[in-house]
């Protein structure tokens, strides 16, 4: 670089850094030992003029040592929490068959067996299926999609009585025929008139349903 592009450098960096404000020049600052010679000199002098207390820094921060795995947080350390209970051995096979395709370590009973069939108890009172806390989001997931919770049973609707011609519910009892000779009342009949279309019948007392 000649003499003639020096002082035009010079002169483009003292205009740059003049119009800067104090944290526009620290971020500079702060990258100083990737500046050419003309630019840190451009930019100390503009530090000095107005009296700043930024420094230039001439050297990298020291890179950051890699962490290194403390053994405390080993998943296999993580405390165990039940996920499942299984009440025979047939169920307690298919969750474990479900847990050992998603990949999740886990745990049986009391004595934490690695494998159901190492249980040589009855199931009477069912066995608990743990997993490590860390691995609970991915058990509960991977057993929700296999063993989707059944739908509730929806609520029984309002009975309706209606007429079993026209199925209108404008229907009106007119009363019971007199009790047969055996003397059982199951066997007597009521008896039913449908204002709508003007049906008689006669039924045990349950009318058709809408």
């Amino acid at each position: 670089m000649n003499h003639l592009d020096s002082g035009e450098e010079e002169r483009r960096l003292r205009e740059q850094y003049a119009q800067m404000n104090e944290d526009e020049l620290q971020a500079v600052a702060d990258y100083g030992y990737e500046l050419t010679e003309i630019a840190r000199s451009m930019l100390q002098s503009e530090i000095s003029q107005r009296g700043l207390k930024i420094k230039l820094k001439d050297a990298p921060p020291p890179a950051a040592a890699p962490e290194t795995l403390d053994e405390s947080d080993d998943p296999l350390d993580s405390p165990l929490v039940t996920v499942r209970e299984a009440s025979d051995l047939s169920e307690a096979h298919r969750l474990q068959d479900i847990l050992d395709a998603a990949g999740v370590p886990y745990c049986w009973g009391p004595d934490n067996l690695e494998n159901v069939d190492a249980f040589n108890s009855n199931l009477d009172d069912g066995l608990a299926l743990k997993v490590c806390t860390v691995d609970l989001d991915r058990a509960v997931r991977a057993l929700n999609l296999a063993l989707p919770p059944e739908p509730e049973d929806a609520e029984e609707e309002d009975y309706v009585a209606v007429c079993p011609k026209c199925h209108s519910s404008e229907i009106v009892f007119q009363g019971r025929d007199a009790e047969p000779t055996t003397g059982s009342t199951n066997d007597s009949k009521f008896n039913w008139s449908c204002d709508a279309c003007g049906h008689q019948w006669k039924d045990d007392g349950i009318e058709e349903e809408a």
